[in-house]
């Protein structure tokens, strides 16, 4: 073989392009030029351009030069052999010498060289389900940050692509515009992305948006009837639509609302879910505590459904459960089911116990706030003390189980109701001289003397004694400086008031254990309602006057009416020469109040407007003031006329008692419209109200304004039963009639 055939190559062969790099380079080192660099396979390459060998007449030209060609090439590839040896010498000791690159390059390297796409990617080899997926991705992302406009149009255009958008996307695209009571743009999304029909959660976001958008204590009309409508197309919402459904009716703090609930409830019983949850059983038991009826609480129906969650159908109580049916319990007012209550905590800490006997549960605030509820309804302060000291020897760091305003404000009440044992009227002059006179064997009392209140004592007390002993209070005076103890150490860890010299002898403790209790109006309410209780009259005139303006918190409908009433049953003697100067000075106050509610429309409780004028016109007529009382009379009935009391209130659609199998109500009801109480009577008085009244002018013998009040009292007691009469007959969405709405005049002369 010839050297031309031994370094011809193909003129592509990828050797070609290695061996040219090669020689270039180690012509650099050499520092040759380009042209002595190059090997003679570009000869062979440049001789014959078209590729073919060379002809016969070529050959002796060839022949000549070939000797010395030969050895010219041989000593030229031996020379540049061994120059790129020693190249790669010297490049292997610089390498072992000093690395090229760190390892912090090197880690920098890796990161960018993972960081660049796939080879998939690259080519263009992406599938269509990893691009759908990647796109649902993206969306959820979307709508987690809020943006749900951004979500939607993301949606047309997947639709608009033949993409199908799964159903847990449109939910959660609903969620967040049910949260915001956008009712319309949930409609959209159901009627744009549905192709069928919706599932129960995609049910229960649509019913949740018109919850949302319903105003505050409102009666939500339209969930009622979009919740029914999907009920009459065989399509009935979740149970927690249900209950969503159930608590915004008991929060409307309207009769008509509470009543509606429970009818729901015993409807959704009937047609979409025969077996509530714990979590429905629990909102059910709760609502007994409020009953739809006048009475404080019904422990009959809420032991009731107890014993129907936890028997029956053998489902595990919760915490709240046991909250619910204790309140219920203690709320009644009544001494056997405020024990059933106890009873009741006490099963709850006891009969969840694990094999280490620990308890499950563990009581809370509201546990005690309300077995607090029990203690103040009939007096018993010996277990509200006791609760309060549990509470403040279990208070933690954190103010969710810590003594706050609820509970202060029971235990005040607790004071207030409690009947002190000891009662100085009762106690006999210790007169030697009458000693000896005195029937040793006689322990009868007068009935005047046994049937009439306590006589608060003064509160002047020796203060270096403890106040808070083992056992409760044992007079009123006992009673009022225990009190004011709590009191001064609820205003000393707010920071109104500095305590120089604690008076309650050590048995609080050190610790801010009530600077979590906020100060409100309804607080200091309850602070005053012990003093009216327990203390004299003018303490607690004094306390009224200046305790708001300590507090810095307003006085409200209540403070009035609870300071009008003290007033009405004032003593005979000095109090009833201070009541008349403190009412009028109360009264003033609670005419800008109520003058305040009927120019701006929001008017107050009839039923604390009639307790505030029934109080005032008593006090008039207590302190003989009858021609004023008469006049204070004539003004409430000219401001709130019997005519007004005839007109009923129209009543809804959805309260109508007519049997049918569909509609759009409750098709099976619990309550009655006789047992629902009309929330809108205007205030209205009673003869019962303005007995006293009545008897001073019998005494006086003044006809005329005994007839007027007989006039009165009867046109009110007339105008109430017209108008329940008339709210019986009256059809669901019919309008009030004519002959309801006739004015009554009173008599001339």
């Amino acid at each position: 073989m010839s050297a031309r055939q031994y370094f011809y190559l193909p003129r592509h062969h990828p050797s070609l392009d290695i061996i040219t790099a090669l020689q270039n380079h180690a012509g650099q080192r050499l520092g040759l030029s380009k042209s002595h660099s190059t090997l003679p396979v570009n000869y062979a390459e440049s001789g014959s351009p078209s590729g073919r060998r060379p002809g016969a007449m070529e050959g002796a030209s060839l022949a000549a030069r070939t000797g010395q060609i030969t050895r010219d090439a041989g000593a030229e590839l031996a020379m540049r052999v061994k120059a790129l040896g020693e190249i790669a010498n010297a490049e292997e000791s610089a390498a072992l010498d000093s690395p090229g690159f760190t390892e912090e390059e090197l880690m920098f390297f890796y990161e960018d060289i993972l960081a660049l796409p796939s080879s998939l990617e690259q080519s263009g080899q992406v599938t269509a389900e990893e691009l759908e997926q990647r796109q649902i991705d993206e969306d959820l992302a979307t709508i987690r940050a809020g943006d749900a406009d951004a979500a939607d149009l993301t949606f047309d255009l997947m639709k608009r692509s033949g993409l199908a958008i799964p159903e847990d996307m449109v939910a959660s695209l609903l969620r967040v515009y049910a949260s915001t009571g956008n009712v319309s743009k949930t409609e959209q999304v159901l009627v744009r992305y549905l192709d069928g029909p919706p599932t129960p959660q995609q049910r229960h976001f649509h019913i949740k948006s018109h919850l949302i958008s319903t105003p505050t204590e409102g009666i939500p009309y339209s969930a009622l009837e979009l919740l029914h409508s999907y009920e009459n197309q065989a399509l009935p919402a979740p149970i927690q639509t249900y209950t969503s459904v159930i608590t915004a009716l008991f929060s409307s703090n309207s009769s008509l609302g509470r009543a509606q609930a429970w009818d729901l409830f015993s409807h959704m019983r009937y047609v979409a879910h025969a077996t509530p949850d714990p979590t429905l059983y629990t909102l059910m038991i709760r609502a007994c505590a409020s009953p739809v009826n006048m009475r404080p609480s019904e422990p009959e129906r809420a032991l009731d459904l107890w014993t129907e969650m936890t028997v029956e159908h053998r489902l595990a109580p919760t915490a709240g459960a046991y909250d619910a049916v204790i309140l219920a319990c203690a709320r009644s007012g009544k001494t056997t089911y405020v024990n059933e209550a106890f009873r009741l905590a006490k099963q709850m800490l006891d009969s969840h116990r694990d094999a280490r006997g620990e308890s499950a549960f563990k009581p809370s605030r509201r546990t005690y706030c309300a077995l607090l509820e029990g203690a103040k309804r009939i007096g018993d302060l010996s277990r509200a003390r006791w609760i309060l000291a549990q509470m403040i020897a279990t208070q933690s760091g954190t103010d969710t189980e810590a003594v706050n305003e609820e509970v202060m404000m029971h235990v005040f009440h607790t004071y207030a109701s409690y009947r002190p044992p000891f009662n100085r009227n009762l106690v006999k002059s210790a007169d030697p001289t009458q000693a000896d006179n005195a029937p040793t064997t006689s322990t009868e009392v007068s009935p005047d003397v046994s049937q009439s209140p306590p006589q608060p004592t003064s509160v002047v007390s020796n203060e270096s004694e403890s106040a808070f002993t083992h056992i409760p209070p044992q007079s009123g005076t006992e009673v009022i400086h225990e009190v004011r103890i709590l009191f001064d150490r609820i205003l000393y860890e707010s920071g109104l008031k500095n305590l120089s010299d604690p008076t309650d002898g050590g048995a609080l403790p050190a610790e801010q254990k009530f600077k979590h209790v906020k100060l409100s109006s309804r607080l200091v309410n309850s602070y005053i309602a012990v003093h009216y209780r327990h203390a004299p009259f003018d303490d607690s005139r004094d306390l009224y006057r200046r305790v708001f303006t300590e507090c810095q918190v307003p006085r409200t409908g209540r403070t009035y009416v609870e300071a009008l009433e003290r007033c009405a049953i004032a003593r005979r003697g000095h109090e009833r020469t201070m009541v008349l100067d403190f009412a009028d000075e109360v009264w003033a106050e609670w005419q800008k109040l109520e003058d305040a509610g009927h120019e701006n429309g929001r008017l107050l409780s009839g039923r604390i407007i009639e307790r505030a004028h029934i109080a005032m016109i008593r006090v008039l007529a207590l302190t003989n003031n009858l021609d004023r009382a008469m006049q204070h009379l004539r003004a409430f009935a000219a401001r709130y006329s019997p005519s007004d009391v005839r007109i009923p209130t129209p009543r809804p659609a959805m309260r109508s008692t007519r049997t049918v199998l569909i509609g759009d109500r409750p098709l099976v009801r619990m309550t009655s419209n006789v047992e629902v109480p009309d929330d809108h009577v205007p205030p209205l008085i009673m003869f019962n109200d303005i007995e006293v009244l009545h008897h001073r002018l019998v005494a006086r013998r003044s006809v005329a304004n005994i007839k007027y009040i007989a006039w009165l009292s009867k046109s009110y007691e007339g105008a109430l039963r017209a108008r329940r009469a008339a709210a019986l007959k009256l059809r669901p969405g019919e309008e009030v009639e004519e002959e309801f709405t006739a004015r009554v005049e009173a008599p001339s002369g």
